[in-house]
């Protein structure tokens, strides 16, 4: 019988790819997230109607608007939804009352409020950068709208916030009720991917003293990083919602925890006088995955095992640095699948406090978003002034919003590009719609009929990256553009009216998004480059970000966006090279701030503390940059870690040479490089 049933399936399958051969490039779940969203299109839509509300389009504009194939993506944009949209109520409302006669500095007032909104949004990410985006766009929709009727913009604003809360409300219900994929999955998903090449890292590295490179280990980066997505889902989904992201952001720096040991074992260890047995030791302790313990515990274990073999061995630098590199790479595999457990099951708890990941804002891009939202405004707003054709403001307004949206776009020029091509599709559609479907029936089953095509046509081109900035002015705009309302209109003039607006706001969107201020990737580098280089120079002089996760996350964010930007050039060797080198400098502003807090730690004890604040003293890189010497002098001050003295000192000692152990090396490796590109100067002889 399961051969029967195997080969019906089978069978089934080769009939649906010969008459249908693209099937298997259409995207995962399409089918199931188009009819989610037909779904609660029409329960929208017929509440809206029941209720007589003023706009029923706009509960088709939300739903659309927050289509998304997951549970979490869809009830998380419901609520930053429902956020920015009050705050928009809210500026605009204020807007029409101080300048409701002015017409100039009510329009200047319009386009500084969207620049700031689009610089905030461009800082955030995933859906709180679109609540400050669309409490940008909110005011262009309303208050721009009302520039000739200000005496009306309350009750707008109002019945603008009715049929989005209405929209929303249906987008909740049938993601609920329909049992939609929930984000926290993939996010478990993800993780498990990502924990077998961070495993297998971590044995090639604690048994072989293995280095793969700077950039494999940054896409490595890149991929943890790129979790705290689904994460912000997630949390929406989940009993327990906070412990188990919790979980989740220790696992990831647990992840990243094992790169960046991983790194400095390969990388300085072969170069090292360490013994053969404790390189032995570390192996055979990373072998016993069955045990548990925290960074002090494994290191035990590691200097128990060398005195096994060579009794009365006493660690010298560089073996201190390979013992407390493998101690918290193996802290760190113990937390990764403890982070994961709470993630998944929900059960157990994480000990520290709230783990943090942090992000690098990239100020540089914020600044060209937003003054490319202001010009552009302007320049259309000059544009409407000067036509004074009757309804322009409609353009106007559609204009800001698609600024505002491409604001937060890496390639606005993409955006352009899906607003000139998704929106005279969408008013084609429309019309087609309109003039040829809607006048042979009117009630709300045969729009619900109707519609289902449109809908799974743009839902197809949303799931696509390639398609969708298409997809999206698509079919968003096309209740819009449709002019669905509780009387549809059937004449083709009032149409033709409304809609050659919104083409004319494509055309400016695309004329802006496409020619002013394109992203340059060599620019985007560049400023990049200049925050690792500007956190190292604050690391140096004391002044820099203490140990930590957000310390650790952030580090690898930069070089996540700067190689990110270095995919988009010509590929070259000289671009390989650099990544190395900032890779070297982000690598000693981690080296001098793990450092300093062990010398921190090392203080609270009496027999270290005059040793420990030497260091505190050497760890000020200044020039000359005679900073081995000062290294190795700092070393001699510190107790040698025999057996004799109490395993809490024993640890601290270890740590505390590490931590210079690491400085010196990190420094010799960088050093050139920083003299290289002129970051330190020395003074020529004579």
């Amino acid at each position: 019988m399961p051969d029967l049933q195997a080969n019906s399936t089978r069978r089934i399958h080769d009939i649906t790819r010969t008459f249908l051969p693209l099937a298997d490039r259409l995207p995962a779940g399409w089918v199931g997230f188009s009819l989610r969203t037909w779904c609660s299109l029409v329960l929208g839509l017929a509440t809206a109607f029941w209720l007589q509300l003023d706009n029923p389009l706009l509960v088709g504009v939300t739903v659309m608007i927050l289509a998304q194939p997951l549970r979490g993506q869809a009830l998380s944009k419901a609520f930053y939804r429902l956020l920015g949209t009050m705050v928009g109520m809210g500026v605009s409302i204020v807007l029409v009352a101080v300048w409701n006669q002015q017409r100039g500095p009510f329009l200047g007032g319009v386009a500084l409020w969207l620049a700031a909104c689009a610089f905030v949004g461009s800082l955030e990410r995933d859906f709180r950068s679109y609540a400050a985006l669309l409490s940008g766009y909110t005011v262009a929709l309303v208050a721009v709208n009302c520039i000739d009727t200000p005496q009306n913009v309350f009750n707008i604003a109002v019945s603008r916030a009715s049929a989005i809360t209405l929209g929303v409300f249906a987008v909740a219900v049938v993601n609920i009720l329909s049992g939609s994929p929930e984000a926290w999955r993939g996010l478990a998903a993800g993780l498990k991917q990502l924990i077998r090449p961070l495993s297998e890292t971590a044995r090639a590295t604690l048994q072989h003293m293995y280095d793969r490179g700077a950039q494999a280990d940054i896409k490595l980066g890149a991929r943890i990083l790129a979790l705290t997505t689904p994460l912000s889902y997630a949390r929406t989904e989940l009993e327990r919602g906070g412990t188990r992201a919790n979980g989740a952001r220790l696992a990831m720096v647990s992840m990243l925890t094992i790169l960046d040991c991983a790194r400095g074992l390969g990388r300085h260890t072969g170069h090292g006088n360490i013994d053969p047995a404790v390189e032995d030791a570390i192996a055979r302790v990373a072998r016993q995955t069955d045990l548990r313990t925290d960074q002090a515990g494994f290191t035990t274990h590691i200097l128990d095992a060398v005195r096994t073999a060579l009794p009365g061995h006493v660690p010298n630098a560089d073996e201190a640095f390979a013992i407390e590199r493998a101690a918290r790479m193996l802290t760190a595999r113990t937390r990764m699948h403890a982070g994961q457990a709470i993630l998944t099951e929900g059960t157990g708890s994480v000990h520290d406090r709230t783990v943090n990941i942090a992000v690098q804002p990239n100020y540089l891009l914020a600044l060209i978003g937003a003054l490319r939202v202001l010009v552009g405004f302007s320049f259309a707003a000059g544009v409407c002034v000067i036509t004074g054709l009757p309804g322009a403001t409609v353009a106007l307004a559609q204009t800001a919003l698609t600024l505002t949206l491409a604001a937060t776009n890496v390639d606005t020029a993409r955006f352009g590009m899906g607003a000139i091509i998704g929106l005279p599709c969408s008013v084609l559609a429309a019309a087609l719609l309109n003039f040829f479907v809607l006048l042979h029936g009117a009630d709300m089953p045969f729009l619900a009929l109707t519609l289902l095509p449109q809908t799974f046509l743009a839902c197809l081109l949303l799931m696509r990256p390639s398609t969708a900035a298409i997809g999206f002015n698509y079919g968003v705009f096309f209740f819009a553009i449709l002019g669905l309302d509780n009387h549809q209109s059937y004449n083709p003039t009032e149409f033709l009216n409304r809609n050659i607006f919104y083409l004319l706001a494509a055309l400016l969107a695309f004329i802006i998004l496409v020619l002013l201020f394109p992203p340059s990737p060599r620019r985007q580098r560049f400023w990049m480059a200049s925050s690792i280089v500007r956190a190292l120079e604050r690391q140096m002089t004391g002044h820099g970000e203490a140990d930590s996760p957000a310390r650790l996350t952030r580090a690898y964010d930069r070089l996540a966006q700067m190689q990110f930007w270095t995919d988009r050039l010509p590929g070259s060797a000289s671009s390989t090279r650099q990544m190395e080198s900032f890779t070297t400098f982000a690598e000693l502003d981690g080296a001098l701030a793990r450092a300093r807090t062990y010398a921190r730690q090392a203080q609270a004890i009496p027999l270290l503390r005059p040793a420990a604040e030497l260091v505190q003293r050497e760890l000020l890189l200044h020039a000359p940059w005679d900073v081995v010497p000062r290294m190795r002098e700092a070393m001699a001050a510190i107790p040698a870690p025999q057996a004799q003295l109490p395993p809490q000192t024993q640890i601290a000692t270890i740590n505390l040479l590490a931590g210079l152990d690491g400085v010196m090396r990190a420094w010799q490796a960088a050093a050139p490089r920083l003299r290289h590109y002129g970051i330190i100067k020395t003074k020529k002889a004579g």
